[in-house]
Protein backbone atom coordinates (compact mmCIF):
# COMPACT_ATOMS: atom_id res chain seq x y z
CA UNK A 1 0.00 0.00 0.00
CA UNK A 2 3.11 2.39 0.88
CA UNK A 3 4.26 1.66 -2.59
CA UNK A 4 0.90 2.99 -4.17
CA UNK A 5 0.50 5.74 -2.49
CA UNK A 6 4.13 7.16 -3.17
CA UNK A 7 3.84 6.31 -7.02
CA UNK A 8 0.36 8.25 -7.19
CA UNK A 9 1.16 10.86 -5.16
CA UNK A 10 4.16 11.55 -7.04
CA UNK A 11 2.18 12.40 -10.37
CA UNK A 12 0.07 14.09 -7.75
CA UNK A 13 2.20 16.34 -6.58
CA UNK A 14 3.62 17.11 -9.69
CA UNK A 15 0.33 18.53 -11.20
CA UNK A 16 -0.68 19.97 -8.39
CA UNK A 17 1.88 23.17 -7.36
CA UNK A 18 -0.84 25.14 -8.91
CA UNK A 19 -3.48 23.94 -6.78
CA UNK A 20 -1.59 23.99 -3.12
CA UNK A 21 -2.65 27.62 -2.42
CA UNK A 22 -6.41 26.75 -3.37
CA UNK A 23 -7.17 23.20 -1.40
CA UNK A 24 -8.01 25.66 2.02
CA UNK A 25 -11.05 27.43 3.07
CA UNK A 26 -12.86 28.45 -0.23
CA UNK A 27 -13.41 32.20 1.64
CA UNK A 28 -9.71 32.35 1.10
CA UNK A 29 -9.58 31.77 -2.49
CA UNK A 30 -12.48 33.80 -3.16
CA UNK A 31 -10.53 37.00 -1.76
CA UNK A 32 -13.11 36.81 1.13
CA UNK A 33 -16.39 38.12 1.19
CA UNK A 34 -15.97 40.54 -2.18
CA UNK A 35 -17.86 39.72 -5.15
CA UNK A 36 -17.25 40.44 -8.70
CA UNK A 37 -19.62 43.63 -8.20
CA UNK A 38 -17.49 45.13 -5.40
CA UNK A 39 -14.63 44.71 -7.77
CA UNK A 40 -16.19 45.74 -10.94
CA UNK A 41 -14.37 42.74 -12.51
CA UNK A 42 -16.15 39.52 -13.98
CA UNK A 43 -15.57 36.89 -11.72
CA UNK A 44 -16.10 33.04 -12.24
CA UNK A 45 -16.11 30.03 -9.83
CA UNK A 46 -14.73 26.80 -11.49
CA UNK A 47 -15.93 23.75 -9.86
CA UNK A 48 -14.27 21.01 -10.29
CA UNK A 49 -15.04 17.54 -8.97
CA UNK A 50 -12.87 17.51 -6.12
CA UNK A 51 -9.77 18.98 -5.30
CA UNK A 52 -6.26 16.94 -4.87
CA UNK A 53 -6.34 14.49 -7.95
CA UNK A 54 -3.71 14.90 -10.53
CA UNK A 55 -6.43 15.19 -13.61
CA UNK A 56 -7.98 18.34 -11.46
CA UNK A 57 -4.73 19.94 -10.56
CA UNK A 58 -4.24 19.80 -14.03
CA UNK A 59 -7.28 21.51 -14.95
CA UNK A 60 -6.50 24.18 -12.61
CA UNK A 61 -3.47 25.13 -14.12
CA UNK A 62 -5.74 25.55 -17.37
CA UNK A 63 -8.14 27.93 -15.70
CA UNK A 64 -5.65 29.82 -14.52
CA UNK A 65 -4.10 30.69 -17.83
CA UNK A 66 -7.78 31.96 -19.04
CA UNK A 67 -8.02 33.97 -15.78
CA UNK A 68 -4.61 35.63 -16.94
CA UNK A 69 -5.22 35.82 -21.05
CA UNK A 70 -8.61 37.03 -20.34
CA UNK A 71 -8.26 39.29 -17.79
CA UNK A 72 -10.76 37.98 -15.45
CA UNK A 73 -11.01 36.37 -11.86
CA UNK A 74 -11.15 32.46 -11.81
CA UNK A 75 -12.18 31.18 -8.21
CA UNK A 76 -10.79 27.25 -8.37
CA UNK A 77 -12.19 25.23 -6.21
CA UNK A 78 -14.28 21.92 -4.70
CA UNK A 79 -14.36 19.78 -1.61
CA UNK A 80 -11.60 17.41 -0.93
CA UNK A 81 -14.03 14.87 -1.75
CA UNK A 82 -16.65 14.11 -4.02
CA UNK A 83 -19.61 15.16 -2.47
CA UNK A 84 -22.63 16.08 -3.93
CA UNK A 85 -23.82 18.40 -0.87
CA UNK A 86 -20.41 19.52 -0.24
CA UNK A 87 -20.55 21.00 -4.05
CA UNK A 88 -23.82 22.71 -3.64
CA UNK A 89 -23.18 24.66 -0.30
CA UNK A 90 -20.10 25.76 -2.36
CA UNK A 91 -22.23 26.64 -5.25
CA UNK A 92 -24.59 28.22 -3.23
CA UNK A 93 -22.10 30.48 -1.61
CA UNK A 94 -20.42 31.73 -4.43
CA UNK A 95 -24.11 32.77 -5.56
CA UNK A 96 -24.43 34.74 -2.59
CA UNK A 97 -21.18 36.76 -3.30
CA UNK A 98 -22.41 37.09 -6.39
CA UNK A 99 -20.25 35.37 -9.49
CA UNK A 100 -20.46 36.27 -12.76
CA UNK A 101 -20.99 32.90 -14.06
CA UNK A 102 -19.80 29.35 -12.85
CA UNK A 103 -18.41 26.45 -14.00
CA UNK A 104 -19.44 23.07 -13.21
CA UNK A 105 -18.16 18.85 -12.87
CA UNK A 106 -21.02 17.82 -11.24
CA UNK A 107 -20.75 14.81 -8.97
CA UNK A 108 -24.52 13.98 -9.45
CA UNK A 109 -26.17 15.28 -12.52
CA UNK A 110 -29.73 15.46 -10.64
CA UNK A 111 -28.84 16.85 -7.38
CA UNK A 112 -27.42 20.16 -9.05
CA UNK A 113 -30.77 21.12 -10.90
CA UNK A 114 -31.97 23.15 -7.70
CA UNK A 115 -28.77 25.39 -7.58
CA UNK A 116 -28.37 25.64 -11.44
CA UNK A 117 -32.26 27.30 -11.44
CA UNK A 118 -31.41 29.34 -8.16
CA UNK A 119 -28.28 30.97 -10.48
CA UNK A 120 -30.10 31.36 -13.76
CA UNK A 121 -32.20 33.29 -11.67
CA UNK A 122 -29.80 35.35 -10.61
CA UNK A 123 -28.37 35.40 -14.01
CA UNK A 124 -25.44 33.60 -13.55
CA UNK A 125 -24.10 32.61 -16.68
CA UNK A 126 -23.65 27.96 -15.83
CA UNK A 127 -21.48 25.65 -18.24
CA UNK A 128 -21.00 22.40 -16.87
CA UNK A 129 -17.14 20.30 -17.76
CA UNK A 130 -16.42 16.98 -17.62
CA UNK A 131 -19.43 15.53 -16.38
CA UNK A 132 -23.16 17.22 -17.59
CA UNK A 133 -26.21 17.92 -15.99
CA UNK A 134 -28.21 18.12 -19.38
CA UNK A 135 -31.83 17.91 -17.90
CA UNK A 136 -30.86 21.73 -16.13
CA UNK A 137 -30.48 25.29 -16.58
CA UNK A 138 -27.34 24.80 -17.82
CA UNK A 139 -25.93 26.47 -20.93
CA UNK A 140 -23.17 24.83 -22.45
CA UNK A 141 -21.15 21.58 -21.43
CA UNK A 142 -17.40 21.29 -22.05
CA UNK A 143 -16.49 17.80 -22.91
CA UNK A 144 -13.48 15.81 -25.27
CA UNK A 145 -16.53 14.32 -26.89
CA UNK A 146 -19.66 12.88 -26.59
CA UNK A 147 -19.67 10.53 -23.58
CA UNK A 148 -21.19 7.79 -26.40
CA UNK A 149 -17.86 8.67 -27.93
CA UNK A 150 -15.48 8.03 -25.26
CA UNK A 151 -17.12 4.79 -23.90
CA UNK A 152 -17.04 3.39 -26.94
CA UNK A 153 -13.46 3.95 -27.79
CA UNK A 154 -12.67 2.70 -24.71
CA UNK A 155 -14.74 -0.94 -25.28
CA UNK A 156 -12.92 -0.78 -28.74
CA UNK A 157 -9.27 -0.67 -26.67
CA UNK A 158 -9.81 -3.07 -24.35
CA UNK A 159 -12.11 -5.30 -26.52
CA UNK A 160 -8.92 -5.75 -29.25
CA UNK A 161 -6.82 -6.16 -26.45
CA UNK A 162 -7.91 -9.16 -24.77
CA UNK A 163 -9.06 -10.71 -28.12
CA UNK A 164 -12.74 -9.83 -28.37
CA UNK A 165 -13.62 -12.38 -25.18
CA UNK A 166 -13.92 -12.31 -21.64
CA UNK A 167 -14.42 -11.11 -18.72
CA UNK A 168 -13.80 -7.19 -18.08
CA UNK A 169 -14.54 -4.80 -14.66
CA UNK A 170 -15.82 -1.20 -14.68
CA UNK A 171 -14.32 1.09 -12.12
CA UNK A 172 -15.40 4.63 -12.44
CA UNK A 173 -15.39 7.26 -9.90
CA UNK A 174 -19.19 7.84 -8.75
CA UNK A 175 -22.06 5.80 -9.50
CA UNK A 176 -24.05 9.04 -9.40
CA UNK A 177 -21.88 11.21 -12.46
CA UNK A 178 -23.68 11.73 -15.73
CA UNK A 179 -20.45 11.45 -17.45
CA UNK A 180 -19.56 8.00 -15.58
CA UNK A 181 -23.31 6.64 -16.30
CA UNK A 182 -23.10 7.54 -19.93
CA UNK A 183 -19.74 6.39 -21.10
CA UNK A 184 -20.17 2.76 -19.33
CA UNK A 185 -23.51 2.91 -20.69
CA UNK A 186 -21.90 3.02 -24.18
CA UNK A 187 -19.09 0.65 -23.56
CA UNK A 188 -21.86 -2.31 -22.65
CA UNK A 189 -23.80 -1.39 -25.70
CA UNK A 190 -20.54 -1.15 -27.72
CA UNK A 191 -19.40 -4.45 -26.44
CA UNK A 192 -22.72 -5.97 -27.11
CA UNK A 193 -22.31 -5.22 -30.68
CA UNK A 194 -18.94 -6.10 -31.75
CA UNK A 195 -17.59 -8.37 -29.01
CA UNK A 196 -20.97 -10.50 -27.32
CA UNK A 197 -18.51 -12.89 -25.62
CA UNK A 198 -17.14 -9.70 -23.40
CA UNK A 199 -18.84 -10.24 -20.35
CA UNK A 200 -18.86 -7.10 -18.24
CA UNK A 201 -18.84 -8.73 -14.67
CA UNK A 202 -18.95 -5.57 -12.15
CA UNK A 203 -18.94 -1.50 -11.82
CA UNK A 204 -16.88 -0.71 -8.78
CA UNK A 205 -16.84 2.63 -7.81
CA UNK A 206 -14.20 5.11 -5.60
CA UNK A 207 -16.12 7.96 -4.75
CA UNK A 208 -12.89 10.04 -6.68
CA UNK A 209 -10.92 7.95 -3.51
CA UNK A 210 -7.32 6.93 -4.68
CA UNK A 211 -6.78 4.85 -2.02
CA UNK A 212 -10.18 3.13 -2.04
CA UNK A 213 -9.52 2.80 -5.86
CA UNK A 214 -6.79 0.65 -5.17
CA UNK A 215 -8.69 -1.29 -3.03
CA UNK A 216 -11.33 -1.87 -5.58
CA UNK A 217 -8.41 -2.87 -8.16
CA UNK A 218 -7.78 -5.52 -5.01
CA UNK A 219 -10.94 -6.89 -4.86
CA UNK A 220 -11.60 -7.06 -8.11
CA UNK A 221 -8.36 -9.71 -8.87
CA UNK A 222 -9.46 -11.69 -6.39
CA UNK A 223 -13.64 -11.79 -6.89
CA UNK A 224 -12.79 -12.81 -10.63
CA UNK A 225 -9.89 -14.84 -11.00
CA UNK A 226 -10.60 -15.43 -15.03
CA UNK A 227 -11.08 -11.49 -15.29
CA UNK A 228 -9.40 -10.70 -18.84
CA UNK A 229 -9.87 -6.54 -18.27
CA UNK A 230 -10.57 -3.60 -16.62
CA UNK A 231 -11.43 -0.23 -17.95
CA UNK A 232 -10.89 2.74 -15.89
CA UNK A 233 -13.43 5.45 -16.56
CA UNK A 234 -11.74 8.42 -14.50
CA UNK A 235 -8.28 9.44 -13.75
CA UNK A 236 -7.58 7.76 -10.60
CA UNK A 237 -9.01 4.09 -11.95
CA UNK A 238 -6.51 3.41 -14.38
CA UNK A 239 -3.19 3.92 -12.21
CA UNK A 240 -4.81 2.24 -9.12
CA UNK A 241 -5.36 -1.05 -11.55
CA UNK A 242 -1.83 -0.69 -12.61
CA UNK A 243 -0.46 -1.02 -9.68
CA UNK A 244 -2.34 -3.58 -8.35
CA UNK A 245 -1.70 -5.81 -11.24
CA UNK A 246 1.95 -4.82 -10.95
CA UNK A 247 2.11 -6.06 -7.63
CA UNK A 248 0.37 -8.88 -7.91
CA UNK A 249 2.28 -9.94 -11.34
CA UNK A 250 5.26 -9.69 -8.93
CA UNK A 251 4.10 -11.79 -6.52
CA UNK A 252 3.49 -14.53 -8.34
CA UNK A 253 -0.19 -14.35 -8.50
CA UNK A 254 -1.02 -13.16 -11.75
CA UNK A 255 1.04 -13.44 -14.84
CA UNK A 256 2.18 -10.41 -16.82
CA UNK A 257 -0.29 -9.35 -19.47
CA UNK A 258 -2.71 -11.60 -18.09
CA UNK A 259 -5.14 -8.65 -17.08
CA UNK A 260 -5.36 -5.79 -19.82
CA UNK A 261 -6.28 -2.50 -18.41
CA UNK A 262 -6.97 1.02 -20.19
CA UNK A 263 -9.08 3.86 -19.53
CA UNK A 264 -8.96 7.54 -18.92
CA UNK A 265 -5.65 9.02 -17.09
CA UNK A 266 -3.39 12.11 -16.84
CA UNK A 267 -0.53 10.85 -19.14
CA UNK A 268 2.24 11.84 -16.29
CA UNK A 269 0.70 9.64 -14.09
CA UNK A 270 0.27 6.83 -16.47
CA UNK A 271 3.60 7.17 -17.93
CA UNK A 272 5.64 4.00 -16.06
CA UNK A 273 2.71 1.52 -16.42
CA UNK A 274 2.54 2.57 -20.18
CA UNK A 275 6.41 2.24 -20.90
CA UNK A 276 6.66 -0.93 -18.92
CA UNK A 277 3.59 -2.35 -20.75
CA UNK A 278 1.05 -2.86 -18.25
CA UNK A 279 -1.24 -0.31 -19.80
CA UNK A 280 -0.86 -0.17 -23.88
CA UNK A 281 -2.78 2.75 -24.63
CA UNK A 282 -4.42 5.78 -22.26
CA UNK A 283 -7.49 7.66 -23.46
CA UNK A 284 -7.30 11.24 -22.61
CA UNK A 285 -7.65 15.08 -23.33
CA UNK A 286 -5.74 17.88 -21.43
CA UNK A 287 -7.92 18.95 -18.83
CA UNK A 288 -5.99 22.06 -18.75
CA UNK A 289 -7.81 22.95 -22.17
CA UNK A 290 -11.08 21.70 -21.18
CA UNK A 291 -11.07 23.89 -17.92
CA UNK A 292 -9.96 26.53 -19.86
CA UNK A 293 -12.16 26.45 -22.80
CA UNK A 294 -14.73 26.24 -19.60
CA UNK A 295 -13.68 29.80 -18.92
CA UNK A 296 -13.66 30.95 -21.83
CA UNK A 297 -17.09 30.05 -22.67
CA UNK A 298 -18.24 31.59 -19.49
CA UNK A 299 -16.43 34.85 -20.34
CA UNK A 300 -18.27 34.96 -23.97
CA UNK A 301 -21.65 34.13 -22.11
CA UNK A 302 -21.33 36.97 -19.65
CA UNK A 303 -20.36 39.69 -22.10
CA UNK A 304 -23.49 38.63 -24.51
CA UNK A 305 -21.11 37.02 -27.42
CA UNK A 306 -21.98 34.23 -29.25
CA UNK A 307 -20.34 30.97 -29.07
CA UNK A 308 -19.57 29.38 -32.51
CA UNK A 309 -18.57 25.97 -34.01
CA UNK A 310 -15.14 26.01 -35.32
CA UNK A 311 -14.62 29.02 -33.32
CA UNK A 312 -10.53 29.27 -32.70
CA UNK A 313 -9.86 29.57 -28.47
CA UNK A 314 -6.59 30.95 -27.78
CA UNK A 315 -3.95 28.55 -26.25
CA UNK A 316 -6.40 25.54 -27.79
CA UNK A 317 -7.59 25.89 -30.96
CA UNK A 318 -10.71 25.16 -33.26
CA UNK A 319 -13.53 23.33 -31.08
CA UNK A 320 -16.66 21.53 -31.92
CA UNK A 321 -20.16 22.94 -31.26
CA UNK A 322 -22.93 20.88 -31.51
CA UNK A 323 -26.26 22.46 -30.22
CA UNK A 324 -25.12 22.89 -25.88
CA UNK A 325 -21.99 20.83 -26.20
CA UNK A 326 -18.57 22.04 -27.01
CA UNK A 327 -15.80 19.60 -27.87
CA UNK A 328 -12.24 19.84 -27.45
CA UNK A 329 -11.69 16.27 -29.00
CA UNK A 330 -9.32 13.20 -27.38
CA UNK A 331 -6.02 11.95 -27.36
CA UNK A 332 -4.70 8.28 -27.03
CA UNK A 333 -1.49 7.83 -25.01
CA UNK A 334 0.73 4.87 -26.18
CA UNK A 335 4.33 3.98 -24.97
CA UNK A 336 5.23 5.72 -28.34
CA UNK A 337 4.05 9.13 -27.69
CA UNK A 338 4.04 9.05 -23.66
CA UNK A 339 6.90 11.37 -23.28
CA UNK A 340 5.45 13.85 -25.40
CA UNK A 341 2.84 14.79 -22.64
CA UNK A 342 3.36 17.71 -20.36
CA UNK A 343 0.65 17.22 -17.73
Amino acid sequence: MRKMTLTLLTGVLALSLAACGNTGNPQASAGGDKGSSASGERTYFINPKSIGPAYWAAAEKGAKKAEADLKVKVLFNAPTEADSSKQINMIQDMLTRKVNGIGVSPNDAKAVGPVFKKAAGQDVKIVTWDSDAPDTDRQYYVAPATDKEVGELLAKTIGEEIGGKGQVAFMVAGLGSQNQIAKSDAAKAYFSAHYPDVKVVTTVSSDDDQQKAYANAQNLIKTYPDLKGIIGFAGGEPPAAAEVVEQAVKAGTLKKNQIAITGIAVPSVVKNYIKNGTIKTDIIWDPGKLAYVTVYALDQLAQGKEIKDGMDIPNVGAVKVDGPNIFIGTLEVTGSNVDSFDF
